[in-house]
Formats: C-alpha cells, structure tokens, sequence
C-alpha cells in the first residue's frame, strides 16, 4: 500500500512474516494529527514492516503528514453543528459522501486495521471501517472524550485513552498507554539546548509555549511578567510566540530589564532540547502539551484556552492540578503579575522539585510504543472472512 490508489490482492490474515498494512486517519488539529504520526513512527521500527496511508480532510493534516513522509489521501469532511438545525443538513451530506469515498478507499487497500486518532476527519474512515468489518483502534487523548470518538466507539476493538480516570467512559474497551509522543518531542539534552537557543547555565529557565500559532493574551502576559520578575539576573525565558506575534513581542521586548535573558522565537523546531533546557513550563494545557510537560516531568503553569470545545483544557489543567504537577491560571485571571508570581512561587527548589516529581508519575513516554502494540493485536483479528476482503 503505497498511496491508497492500488489494488492490494492479497486479503490473507496478518502473521509475523508479513507487512501490516495500516490506515491512520484524524485530524482537523495538529493534536488529533501527531498521536497518529507518533504510533507510525513506533510501528516502523526496527525492521519498518508496515505500509502505512494516512487519511484526513483539509485541515492542517494536508501539509503536516506529507512533510513526516507518510502517504495522504483526503476525503470528504466536517464538523459536526453544535445543534440540530439546518447547518446538519450539508454536515450529514458531507459525511455521508466521505464515508462513501472511505468505503472506496478501504476496499482498494484493504487495511489489516485502522487507527482514528480523533477529529470530525476521522468520522468517514471510521465510520467506513466500522461497518465493513475492519478492526478498529481509538486514540482518544483528552480528559472529555471527543464527540468523534464517542461516536466511533461502538465499532473499536480497543480504544487507548490518556488516563484511568477516561476508561469508565470506553467500558471493555479501554486500555490506558497515554498520549504517543514523537521521538522528537522526547529526550533532549540541557547543554545543546542552553547553546542552542542562547541561554545561560545556572539560570532558572522558563520555557513558554504558546502554540504554533500563538496566543496573543499569553504573549501579552508573558512580556508583561519579564518587566516584574524579581531577580532578574537569576532567571531567564525561552518564549515561542508564535509566527506572527513574533514582531510584536520582540518590539516590547525593549523594556525588559538587561539582566533578565530572554529569548523570542517563531517556532521551536527542537523541541526535545527546549524542554531539556527548561525548568519550568507556562503554556495551554491541550492534551499534546500536557503529555510533552509531563514526559519530561517538568512543573506547568498552566492557562487553559478558554474557547476550547468541551472544556477539555481546563479539564487537563485541574488534573494535574490536583494531582501536584500544576498551578493553574484562567484566562479571566491571566495577567503579568499573576504569571511572575507563579514563577517566583516555583523558584524555590522544594516545591518545584516536588511539581516536578509529581508530573513525572503521571509522564507517559513510551505511549506510542504501547498503542502501536494495540494496533498489531487488532490487525491479528483480521482473519480473512469478513465482508470487506471480499471482492
């Protein structure tokens, strides 16, 4: 299987010597679009005996997949209306024809199993494998299970979730492996990362993550926290802004005390190193960046967006929270002063080592591991008899 657009002939169960053929699909966001990357780089490996297509909508995960190497096909898709209205109308017509494209696509490349990692993108193929027979893996990453998955459920083998606390949610069908992180997003090394990025040895490091994009009020926040941090000399920051706050933060940056080091950039790239580097962590609290902090058993400060759709931010942010990994700040109360006394709270070393250990016990590094062993136990079900193997 190399592009979705050639017959695979030979629909016989998958054993040890043969290639497992994988369709992966999610997207809409980059956080139901990376899980889905994570397991296919844990499934190449060592021996890289799986044929992977990866299928998705329009959104982020046309430009995302193509550039980690992994062939895409595109089918029909939406969002689901908030409501029941008039906007369900061209929604389930939408769905409809996607999920006629996947049955399509399925038949010619005949998977030995999908993986949805969530996302109104993942409802065709899903959908599609449900109802042809073909087993089916959930990636579910957040707290409040999305509306896709809820959907999906009733036709997965197993359905991997992020914590004990979401299983009750997939009864007999939930296995806890965590969110699967990227090798990328792992490991790191604190002197190439101080270098790298300009920083100083024997600082306090505050690392902010904004998102790819940005957050313009945490930005704001951020500039405002580096004009009143005490002892400056003593901490510096390593702030992605986001490509086009970048300008702008960099221009306010003029009134930031010269003792304070403090770096601006568009994107973190190395992100490994940015995390090896820091000590502690201000950022949204999505599922991907909560599974990042706490893989590197880092303290978070966390702001939640506030618009996200279920309230699954802020669901993350108060988990760990209670769980001692956290402070959290709301978007209501999210201020510059409110950001330094956060990091002056976690400059003494007892509590911030104690945030730290606290967020290690709940880091799932090997996440993508685990769920790309779901995946194999699911594809070993396919035994030849169903429905869609047959012409």
């Amino acid at each position: 299987m190399t592009d979705g657009g050639t017959q695979t002939s030979d629909p016989r169960p998958l054993t040890p010597d043969r290639r497992l053929r994988l369709v992966i699909t999610g997207g809409g966001t980059g956080g139901h679009v990376y899980p889905g990357l994570a397991v296919a780089e844990a499934l190449s490996e060592p021996e890289g005996a799986t044929d992977i297509l990866f299928v998705g909508g329009d959104g982020l995960e046309r430009q995302i997949v193509p550039r980690a190497g992994i062939p895409f096909r595109a089918v029909r898709s939406a969002p689901w209306p908030r409501r029941i209205g008039l906007a369900t109308i061209p929604a389930g017509t939408t769905l409809a024809v996607g999920t006629a494209q996947s049955v399509v696509l399925l038949r010619r490349v005949r998977p030995h199993v999908v993986l949805a990692t969530g996302g109104y993108a993942s409802v065709p193929v899903g959908t599609a494998a449900g109802l042809m027979g073909v087993p089916l893996v959930l990636q579910e990453q957040n707290l409040v299970p999305g509306a896709a998955n809820r959907l999906l459920a009733r036709w997965a083998v197993f359905v991997s979730v992020s914590h004990p606390a979401v299983a009750s949610r997939f009864p007999s069908k939930a296995v806890v492996t965590g969110v699967p992180l990227r090798k990328a997003a792992l490991g790191g090394d604190r002197q190439r990362g101080l270098a790298r990025f300009g920083l100083a040895a024997g600082r306090l490091t505050v690392l902010v993550l904004g998102g790819s994009l940005g957050a313009a009020s945490l930005n704001s926040a951020v500039v405002e926290m580096a004009r009143t941090l005490p002892a400056p000399a003593e901490i510096q920051v390593l702030h992605q802004t986001g490509k086009d706050h970048l300008a702008w933060v960099r221009d306010r940056m003029a009134s930031v005390p010269d003792a304070l080091k403090y770096a601006a950039v568009a994107y973190i790239d190395d992100i490994a190193d940015a995390y090896a580097s820091a000590d502690i962590v201000i950022a949204r609290s999505g599922a991907g960046t909560v599974a990042e902090v706490t893989a590197h058993g880092l303290p978070l400060v966390a702001v939640p967006y506030p618009h996200a759709v279920a309230g699954e931010q802020d669901a993350h942010a108060r988990f760990l929270e209670t769980a001692g990994a956290a402070t959290v700040i709301p978007a209501a109360a999210l201020s510059g002063g409110a950001l330094a006394d956060a990091v002056t709270a976690l400059r003494g070393a007892p509590r911030r080592h104690a945030m730290a250990a606290a967020s290690r016990v709940l880091g799932r590094p090997e996440a993508a591991v685990d769920v790309a062993a779901l995946v194999r136990k699911a594809a070993a079900q396919t035994d030849g008899r169903a429905g869609w193997v047959r012409e």
